[in-house]
């Protein structure tokens, strides 16, 4: 859901946004409270790529959104719009909408919490336009791309929803429900996913080891309550405590291959290799303040996740902006975050997985503990190894880079349809449009290279296009950068 809430940026810029929601109305997690929040009429309207069609009685229609007021408002998907009083967001679906670090005077840095969808620059048109081909948005967003990949960036996480599992039983809890090895030093970070009996997906998730009998669940927002329900249906008799504390911390990630400079400018902290390796947490102090700094990247560069208590989350995003000028620190947003995961091939729940994709078809057999004695989709594993792979999910960039891609285009296999694609972003470092999506294999057990023998091509507007394809990432398939 896009709004521009015509924030002005530092350099004279605006920032178009996105929303979270979730919970009740009450303070934002950087302390911004809602005041003055007043109700108006809801209103469903269905968007068209281009404009957006709605019922009688609407205030003014624009291309690509509707104004309420003299604010602009956009819809999500095909059905919910967002509405904007008084300079704060309401949603008809939930109550919460989460503001980001630095909005006070609306001179700095004001945006929606899950993240600036691109950077407005001064003199540019404050709207966000739909549209198949290249959207107004993307030479910012590219930019942004290239901050992180070159450079360094600055993204505001804090949506991610944030579980602590803590208690004695809490280790066997999380070593049942979750495919990978929870059993690890305090201070370690473990990718892993929650499977059902058929060896589906249930949550794509980092589980961190905070102590003996303590554990942080790092889960994406959208799945927070039905990865909450999961925990606590298969609690049993472990003693163990559920909490969901996502509004306690802050998330700000600082990624790029300057990052360690710009953490360097306002921490004392050790943040070399040694002291701090890729894949382990530690409190850090940044400027004033105390951090919990995760070692972890989704988009494949070196960088930090800051899990920052809320009362400090807004002095420590100005003292990393302040730390990051010299370095050329730019504010990200979810655009250029997706751009980036994609060149890399991370999975997005809900898109390239789910509960209906096998974990090893997903290509995430990497992340599964087979030397764990149990575990709940263990035997759904084993069974799947052993008959062989019925399709696999594969990385494709198109060699045109004109076309863009987003998701359900359809994957040729030697001339014929065998599949759509499950997400597309435009992969401003490989110089092309990436996808990911399902292939099926010609045979049961049919090896990868026999998968990628095959000739590709994706359809986009009824044209035909030739990819390349790939089961390793196609950015960075070492993973060195990440740990530089």
């Amino acid at each position: 859901m896009e709004v521009d809430l015509g924030h002005e940026a530092a350099d004279g810029g605006a920032l178009l946004g996105l929303l979270a929601v979730d919970g009740d109305l009450g303070e934002g997690p950087l302390g911004l409270a809602h005041e003055g929040l007043e109700a108006v009429d809801l209103l469903l309207a269905r968007a068209g790529v281009d404009g957006v069609e709605a019922r009688p009685g609407d205030r003014e229609l624009v291309e690509g959104g509707v104004v309420v007021e003299g604010r602009l408002v956009e819809a999500r998907g095909r059905d919910d719009l967002l509405f904007v009083e008084g300079g704060h967001p309401v949603d008809h679906l939930a109550g919460d909408a989460h503001l980001v670090a630095g909005r006070g005077d609306g001179a700095a840095h004001g945006a929606l919490l899950l993240g600036a969808g691109a950077l407005v620059g001064e003199g540019e048109a404050r709207e966000y336009r739909y549209s198949w081909a290249r959207q107004n948005w993307f030479a910012n967003s590219g930019a942004e791309h290239r901050a992180l990949r070159e450079g360094v960036g600055l993204l505001d996480m804090s949506s991610f929803g944030k579980i602590r599992v803590e208690g004695p039983g809490a280790l066997a809890l999380l070593q049942r429900v979750c495919a990978g090895q929870i059993d690890v030093d305090t201070g370690r970070i473990v990718y892993c996913q929650m499977l059902n009996a058929r060896g589906g997906i249930e949550c794509d998730l980092t589980v961190t080891r905070l102590s003996e009998t303590g554990f942080l669940l790092v889960v994406p927002a959208a799945t927070l309550q039905r990865d909450l329900a999961w925990l606590r249906r298969h609690l049993g008799n472990d003693l163990a405590i559920i909490t969901d504390v996502t509004a306690a911390e802050a998330v700000l990630c600082l990624m790029g291959p300057r990052a360690r400079a710009v953490l360097a400018a306002c921490s004392p902290a050790d943040l070399s290799n040694v002291a701090h390796a890729f894949g382990t947490a530690r409190e850090i102090e940044l400027g004033m303040g105390l951090a919990r700094a995760h070692r972890i990247s989704y988009v494949g560069e070196l960088g930090w996740e800051l899990y920052v208590s809320t009362d400090q989350a807004a002095h420590v995003f100005e003292a990393l902006v302040a730390a990051g000028a010299a370095e050329g620190l730019k504010l990200c947003g979810l655009h250029a975050m997706n751009s980036c995961r994609m060149e890399k091939a991370y999975r997005s729940f809900g898109h390239d997985i789910s509960d209906e994709d096998h974990v090893l078809e997903a290509g995430l057999g990497f992340a599964v503990a087979l030397d764990k004695p149990d575990f709940i989709g263990r035997d759904a594993v084993l069974r799947k190894r052993e008959a062989g792979l019925t399709r696999r999910l594969v990385q494709f960039l198109l060699t045109d880079p004109g076309p863009m891609l987003y998701h359900n285009e359809p994957i040729l296999r030697d001339g014929r349809i065998v599949g759509v694609l499950a997400s597309g972003a435009y992969g401003h470092t490989l110089g092309g449009s990436v996808g990911l999506g399902y292939v099926p294999c010609a045979q049961p057990g049919e090896s990868a290279a026999e998968t990628l023998a095959a000739h590709y091509e994706i359809e986009v507007a009824g044209r035909r296009v030739a990819a390349r394809a790939s089961l390793a990432p196609l950015y960075d398939p070492k993973a060195e950068r990440p740990r530089a």
